[in-house]
């Protein structure tokens, strides 16, 4: 052996049957079993992976070939996409024109008549990106259900600038099923938007090449609540379903997977996402070349976001840590572009601290953790490429299922998805009711004296304002010909693939504004409804309690309060007595806290001079076994009207509620609906 050989090899092998009976004896008695874990969804997560582990995934390829697993480029890097949906296009502009200027390098916008940052005219929509080099700037327009005209508009824009559509790069994010899962219906009817889809499509295919017509958005599954698998089968079916829709216009199966851009949510559960992006597109160039298409065309472009379910009001300078994790582990999946929301981004629009924050975020993991120097650098890592594969094939079976039912929209339509997705959120919003998944900041480590971060929201009382002043002054009636000839073509029965497209660019480069033209193309066409995917943030719960706090506190000069009934000594009530003090920031309440009684009698004088509403008896189960029931005696005769034990209550609960306790508080109870009920009970109203 060289002396390298030996300097790298200094401590003997060891076997994974050692490994574990190394933890068994750490463990003292408990199993190795005890350390397994789930996903939500199913995937089951070994504690130790090793090379046998992976035997059976097969060869992955190389970053930048086929199946893509790895990554889709064989070179690491990403485009700094930041997202801008400010209604306001003053201020909208204004947030783009600062950005571009310190280091972003494309855009997603969210715009339309109806939709995000409101324009009405090419003029405003010109205005809004005057500060955008269309030429060397990756534009990505969110339009909702007006993603047509939206697309003409830029295309008008880029014509004024003599920039042909075919400079142009970025997407025109259309989705209707996208729409059709997150708000349980498409304005204008589902039918519609996909004959706008087709025709988009094929505009794009041979007139623009480096522009995507088509986005799939996982993020109404994920903000949902969706487990991995189901937003992984989901997008893959809903793109599966587009590739239909392009080939029905007559594109090609390569031309139409390049039409089709896909974008996912990234949460804090950093590996699990990182697997989720590999899996994806494992399974995208499955689809492809099933479908009949080249290995070449089955390459996913991905554009990532962090996640809007995982942020919070309260603490939300921890959003900024979440943020990091979430963006880095977009990056170690392999995404393309990625878009870092600002921290403030569940409280109000941002201020410019919070974008530049946003903003640097990626700066800092590319310029100094260079994380753009290494392709796929998560590959090779036993947990992740099994949990790649875990994560593929059952999101495979489950896409199967939905194809077999009929396809993403029969899916929807009858309900079985959605029920599927609220059976796993529910299981999701119990595990923060309990604080097995904890918040932190939130439904832990609460601060009740931290100071508010205030956003004022734009009332929708100022959005109707800034749409009446630009419907005011539009001359309806100037360019009637034109729309009358965009209603004949949206009635034709023959017409050819990309004849609406072109239709709506001409009319919008001569003059027409965009809400008329949007207008016209929902006319006539009954909306299609349906039961949506119930979208709800994970600090959600919990921040309502405190919503309910701050109100009481502003009503009546102070939180609601609880005396901490410690037992014992300090050593012997801690450890209750900090977990409960943690539980009661959480919800808002206040606590008065002691060193612990060891004479049960004293607890009512205490409690009564501590001015507090209710109270929370603290202690080691050896104390409650001589002390708890004389405290309840005492605490009751004192006129305590709340009262909880901290600690499961065993077979003696019956006779403790007898005497007067209303709860007990532990770990795995449901202590989200206590907390309710506790405020309820002190008064302090929804």
């Amino acid at each position: 052996m060289t002396d390298a050989q030996e300097r790298l090899n200094v401590f003997e092998p060891v076997t994974k049957a050692e490994w574990i009976a190394k933890v068994e004896a750490d463990l003292k008695g408990a199993s190795f079993d005890s350390l397994r874990s789930k996903t939500p969804g199913g995937i089951p997560l070994e504690p130790l992976y090793t090379a046998d582990d992976v035997d059976g995934v097969g060869p992955t390829g190389l970053p930048g070939v086929f199946p893509y697993l790895r990554g889709a480029t064989p070179l690491g890097g990403w485009k700094i996409r930041q997202e801008y949906d400010d209604p306001r296009p003053t201020v909208c502009g204004e947030m783009i024109r600062r950005d571009l200027e310190r280091g972003v390098e494309a855009l997603w916008v969210r715009l339309g008549p109806r939709y995000g940052c409101r324009v009405l005219t090419v003029d405003e929509l010109d205005s809004l990106l005057e500060p955008v080099d269309l030429v060397t700037t990756s534009v990505c327009l969110e339009a909702g259900p007006d993603a047509l005209v939206v697309a003409a508009g830029l295309v008008a824009v880029a014509e004024r600038r003599k920039a042909g559509a075919h400079q142009l790069t970025g997407c025109f994010c259309m989705d209707p099923i996208g729409l059709l899962a997150g708000d349980g219906r498409v304005e204008g009817g589902l039918h519609a938007r996909l004959a706008e889809l087709r025709d988009l499509g094929a505009w794009c295919s041979e007139h623009a090449p480096s522009l995507r017509a088509v986005c799939v958005s996982s993020e109404a599954y994920h903000d949902g609540g969706a487990s991995t698998v189901q937003e992984l089968a989901a997008s893959i079916a809903t793109g599966v379903e587009y590739l239909r829709q392009l080939a029905d216009a007559g594109l090609s199966v390569d031309a139409a997977a390049r039409q089709i851009l896909f974008t996912y949510p990234i949460s804090s559960d950093f590996f699990t996402q990182i697997a989720k992006l590999r899996a994806a597109r494992w399974l995208w160039a499955k689809v492809v070349v099933a479908a009949g298409g080249e290995p070449q065309a089955g390459e996913m472009r991905i554009h990532a976001r962090t996640s809007p379910f995982t942020k919070t009001q309260r603490d939300p300078w921890v959003n900024m840590l979440r943020i990091t994790a979430e963006c880095t582990a977009a990056v170690l999946g392999g995404a393309q572009s990625v878009a870092t929301l600002p921290f403030d981004v569940a409280i109000g629009p941002p201020d410019e601290l919070a974008q530049r924050v946003a903003r640097n975020t990626q700066m800092v993991l590319r310029e100094e953790s260079h994380l753009d120097a290494v392709a796929d650098p998560a590959g090779g890592s036993w947990f992740v490429e099994k949990l790649t594969l875990d994560l593929a094939r059952a999101a495979w079976e489950e896409f199967q299922r939905v194809e077999g039912a009929g396809g993403i929209v029969s899916a929807l339509g009858s309900g079985r998805l959605v029920d599927s997705i609220k059976e796993v959120a529910r299981e999701a919003q119990a595990r923060i009711a309990k604080r097995k998944t904890p918040v932190v900041g939130v439904s832990e480590f609460a601060n009740l004296q931290e100071d508010a971060v205030v956003r004022e929201r734009v009332s929708a009382e100022g959005i109707k304002r800034l749409l009446k002043e630009s419907l005011d002054a539009l001359d309806l009636g100037a360019h009637r010909g034109k729309l009358t000839a965009i209603s004949r073509i949206v009635e034709a029965d023959n017409r050819k693939p990309g004849d609406l497209t072109d239709v709506c660019i001409g009319a919008t480069i001569a003059g027409a504004d965009m809400y008329s033209i949007a207008m016209v193309l929902q006319h006539g066409q009954p909306d299609f409804h349906l039961e949506p995917v119930s979208q709800w943030r994970q600090a959600d719960a919990w921040e309502r309690l405190r919503d309910r706090s701050d109100r009481h506190a502003s009503t009546t000069g102070a939180r609601p309060t609880a005396f901490l009934a410690n037992l014992g000594p300090i050593p012997a009530h801690k450890a209750r007595s900090t977990w409960t003090q943690n539980l009661l920031a959480a919800a808002g309440i206040d606590a008065v806290t002691n060193d612990g009684f060891e004479d049960a009698e004293a607890l009512g004088p205490a409690y009564e001079n501590s001015s507090a509403g209710m109270a929370v008896i603290c202690g080691s189960d050896s104390d409650y076994e001589r002390l708890l029931e004389p405290a309840v005696a005492s605490l009751k005769a004192s006129g305590c009207p709340v009262l909880l034990v901290a600690g499961r209550p065993g077979d003696g609960e019956p006779l403790l509620r007898e005497a007067g306790v209303s709860d007990f508080v532990f770990v795995g109870a449901d202590v989200l609906q206590v907390m309710r009920q506790v405020l309820e009970a002190l008064g302090a109203g929804r």
